[in-house]
């Protein structure tokens, strides 16, 4: 996960520069991904240097971190019997199962904004009002399809 702010006064060139650094010894969590509250952020804007600073100022903490969000898993499953009817036809019938236990993964939204922005599962501008928020996406739910297709 990567972090910026978007209150930045360098030229898009420099854009190296609106990468705040995480204040060393800071803890960037906010709360425990093992007791998310959705309704609180998940990163600590005071852990990360002032988004005030971004006037050509490197600062003193790292730029890259390992700070990790959530993981993403998902299993598909697919069923078949294939039926000989006679010497050069076959029946086929499918059962298909998309995500089949229902896990609900947090998404990134797509698309939009400049190429450095990135996609993330939540807010990583540290100058917004909304930094470490969740941006309210799940992956897709459970979905089950059936195919029945005669082979010759």
């Amino acid at each position: 996960m990567f972090f910026r702010s978007y209150q930045c006064n360098v030229p898009g060139e420099f854009r190296a520069q609106c990468i705040p650094g995480i204040i060393p010894g800071a803890n960037p969590f906010a709360q425990d991904k093992g007791n998310f509250n959705p309704e609180q952020p998940l990163f600590n804007a005071d852990s990360f240097e002032s988004k005030d600073s971004f006037n050509f100022y490197w600062g003193q903490g790292p730029r890259m971190s390992n700070v990790r969000g959530f993981g993403y898993h998902n299993h598909d499953l697919s069923l078949l019997k294939n039926t000989r009817i006679s010497e050069g036809i076959n029946l086929q019938f499918r059962a298909e199962f998309f995500n089949v236990w229902n896990w609900h993964c947090f998404t990134a939204r797509g698309g939009e904004g400049d190429a450095w922005s990135g996609f993330s599962i939540f807010d990583t501008d540290v100058s917004g009002a909304t930094f470490g928020m969740w941006n309210g996406e799940v992956s897709d739910p459970r979905n089950i399809q059936f195919g029945l297709k005669i082979v010759f």
